[in-house]
């Protein structure tokens, strides 16, 4: 991983060693979960040690990526649609009650605390001060539901949103952190539900060119 992508959104891991994964193909090609029934990566805690497994395989420390990866067969026997499982977000592999913080300046326009399976567990709409590749939001999700914002409250760059959320309190996932930018046109079609919008689109790159890719955004490579 270069340095330009190292995540900047965890203080407590700045020393650590980062790779990019697909968990997609990685599912596919792994003996042990490629055509096991029932999909055993749909239990947290098996999911949670093979993505470390993984982590290990690469010499690393964790692992980042799912932008744009089809991701039907990594969830199968999951709730979504097999049909709308492009994953529109980059997520960050890291266990859970790690410190997470803003990439950019903006203000919080909506705070979830999700018990659903499947759901956003702890998730944090923000309004980026300076738009992001077309895009004029992004949100964090899978969080830990106490010590989050407010809403109208302002970020810094640095400031801090939340915590990494236990499955229990994430959606029941693996531990990690979703990062999903979305423009004002994905925007004005969820509010004033933000929280129906989903981490999973079509396999469409119109509606794709809505929500850009988010990594430059959490390296801290946009201000």
């Amino acid at each position: 991983m270069t340095s330009a992508a190292i995540p900047a959104i965890f203080p407590a891991l700045v020393a650590a060693r980062w790779a990019y994964t697909n968990l997609a193909a990685e599912a596919k090609a792994d003996p042990a979960v490629a055509t096991a029934s029932p999909n055993p990566l749909n239990d947290p805690a098996y999911c949670q040690a093979w993505v470390e497994a993984d982590a290990r395989r690469k010499g690393v420390d964790f692992t980042y990526g799912g932008y744009m990866e089809p991701r039907d067969h990594l969830w199968r026997g999951h709730y979504h649609d097999p049909d709308k499982m492009r994953h529109t977000a980059v997520d960050y592999n890291v266990p859970a009650g790690t410190e997470v913080v803003a990439p950019a300046g903006g203000r919080v326009l909506r705070v979830v605390r999700d018990t659903s399976y499947g759901g956003w567990g702890g998730c944090v709409f923000v309004q980026l001060d300076n738009p992001y590749r077309g895009a004029g939001y992004y949100l964090m999700g899978h969080l830990a539901h106490a010590r989050l914002p407010e809403p109208g409250d302002v970020l810094q760059r640095g400031s801090r949103v939340g915590f990494i959320g236990k499955p229990r309190e994430n959606g029941v996932w693996f531990p990690h952190l979703h990062l999903q930018c979305f423009d004002q046109a994905i925007f004005d079609r969820y509010v004033p539900v933000l929280d129906d919008m989903d981490g999973y689109g079509p396999n469409d790159e119109l509606e794709n060119s809505h929500m850009p890719d988010p990594t430059d955004l959490g390296s801290g490579r946009h201000r």
